[in-house]
């Protein structure tokens, strides 16, 4: 009797434990922790529905997030609580201080700049309850009461707001203050909306799902400037500086016994599988072995049989030519590191080669026996790039400024390294955490770099360069490169636009790099005496 007892008490039990066990793991799955060595990233969980968004004459369709469940629309919406974002400068449509006029304005992470098309097309502005309207007689767009004075607005192509006034098709466009008639790609804050022309550039739009934006730009979110300091906007406060870089206990640390092991090489090419080829050449001759490259190249995937042919001279590069002729560096490199297996993977532009100090083992050694993010070095024959990055008033105006060379304090054991804050493209870094942070910003197809790095510092992930670490920047010559090349690289328009995405991202006017090395008479540094001309109102 006894003995079916404790059977029977004995079966509960155990049923009991599976039961807390399958609870426990299904509550990790839910709530999962994101953990960066001693920092954490704080991930709200988001519900999300998709609506569908109707372009103007309502046949095309696009799928749309949502940000949460009490925003499901049916009927009620064409889309909701979208942020318009300005395709050229990336600032946002918004309201002004009184809601009375829709202008020009920061895209603020801590503020609700959405706006919802209405079943009736009526273009609801979310944060003061009012829709778009026409202000008195002139084509400038003001907020007021939702009833039938409200425009009618319709979505073109998925980029432009359009309504037709006096049977005239208009565009809400950026203005200028001195003439509110024709669009303006170079608006300044403040500057009006209004319905003008529409022009395939300056009217452009981006309708960006709100939680979709706060989620790519979650390291600024509520932020704030330190009280009682000279810098006093938003971005100041991502100026404090990381942690110093410690030692790892033996018992938290894993060691790699081989390179090969533990590193992916990263790059992202534009058309140039050759230079691909050459990088993967240069580890087998200097280090004697190969490595694994992961490599994105913009499509079409036209190349003639002998390109890959070549290619497989090299198993262990994975080659992937994407869709896109015109993915950009960010995304290609995030593309890139979804497919990294290893620990560790080195990020080097596809015209790097291995030289005698290119040392890979002295980087694994770094981040096996510390809690630094990333190890960087630099490039033959240039200047050190490594340094601060820092935001404040420089030139009359809120600016982000690039210090190379300032960089704070040496490492312990480890000769020729310093903690920075930025590094050169040529750093080894930790794959899941730089996963986690959502790698590179890839509104950003180039200019790229300083974002990255701000990235880190927002998250108090620490940056190690080390000055006796380098590769052979090896460009090919102005005759060499293709058209297809020169087009991404060098087109003025296309680099100026991503200047001022990356200005607009942290609120400021101005983007500017500054070299230790060039100092006036008076000792001060030239950078901060010369107006940078990567600058807007």
């Amino acid at each position: 009797m006894s003995g079916n007892l404790i059977r029977r008490y004995s079966g509960s039990l155990l049923l009991a434990c599976c039961a807390l066990f399958i609870l426990r793991e299904l509550s990790r799955y839910l709530s999962p922790p994101c953990t960066l060595h001693s920092n954490t990233l704080l991930t709200a969980q988001v519900h999300e529905v998709m609506v569908k968004v109707r372009t103007s004459n309502d046949t095309d369709t696009a799928v749309r997030w949502l940000p949460n469940l009490q925003d499901s629309l049916t009927e009620s919406h064409i889309f909701s609580r979208q942020r318009l974002k300005i395709w050229y400068g990336g600032r946002c449509f918004d309201a002004d201080p009184a809601n009375k006029l829709l202008v020009v304005g920061h895209c603020d992470t801590d503020k609700d700049q959405t706006f919802s098309l209405t079943a009736a097309n009526m273009l609801l502005h979310q944060r003061s309850n009012k829709c778009v309207v026409k202000r008195n007689s002139s084509n400038e767009l003001a907020l007021g009461q939702c009833t039938d004075a409200a425009l009618k607005f319709l979505v073109k192509d998925d980029m432009f707001l359009q309504s037709t006034v006096n049977d005239k098709v208009l565009c809400a466009s950026p203005t200028s203050k001195m003439d509110t008639t024709r669009p303006n790609l170079y608006s300044c804050l403040g500057a009006p909306v209004a319905l003008t022309p529409c022009d395939n550039s300056s009217s452009r739009v981006e309708l960006t799902p709100d939680n979709e934006f706060l989620e790519e730009r979650k390291h600024f979110v509520g932020v704030k400037a330190p009280a009682g300091g000279s810098c006093d906007f938003k971005a100041c406060g991502l100026n404090k500086n990381a942690e110093p870089v410690e030692m790892l206990r033996p018992l938290y640390s894993s060691r790699c016994s081989r390179v090969y092991d533990c590193v992916t090489v990263v790059t992202k090419t534009a058309r140039r599988p050759y230079l691909v080829m050459r990088l993967a050449q240069s580890f087998r001759d200097i280090k004697g072995y190969d490595l694994r490259i992961i490599s994105y190249d913009d499509g079409p995937n036209d190349y003639p049989p002998e390109v890959w042919e070549a290619l497989a001279e090299y198993p262990d590069i994975k080659y992937i030519v994407g869709d896109d002729d015109d993915m950009g560096i960010s995304r290609g490199r995030n593309l890139a590191l979804d497919m990294v297996k290893t620990k560790y993977f080195l990020l080097v532009d596809d015209d790097h080669v291995c030289n005698n100090k290119t040392d890979l083992e002295k980087m694994v050694e770094i981040l096996d026996t510390t809690d630094a993010t990333l190890v960087g070095g630099k490039f033959e024959g240039f200047m050190k790039f490594a340094g601060a990055v820092q935001f404040g008033h420089y030139h009359e105006r809120q600016e982000f400024a690039v210090f190379s060379g300032h960089c704070r304090q040496p490492l312990p054991k480890f000769p020729n390294c310093e903690q920075c804050d930025s590094t050169s493209n040529i750093f080894l870094a930790r794959t899941q955490i730089i996963r986690q942070i959502k790698g590179w910003s890839e509104e950003l197809k180039i200019a790229e770099h300083a974002d990255f790095f701000v990235k880190l510092k927002a998250y108090g992930l620490k940056v190690v360069y080390c000055d006796d670490i380098e590769v052979i920047n090896q460009q090919e010559s102005p005759q060499e490169r293709s058209m297809n090349y020169q087009k991404l690289r060098y087109d003025q328009g296309r680099k100026n636009r991503m200047f001022r995405l990356m200005n607009s991202r942290y609120n400021v006017n101005g983007l500017f790099w500054c070299s230790e090395h060039d100092v006036l008479e008076d000792g001060t540094l030239k950078c901060l005496k010369t107006k940078h001309k990567i600058g807007y109102c």
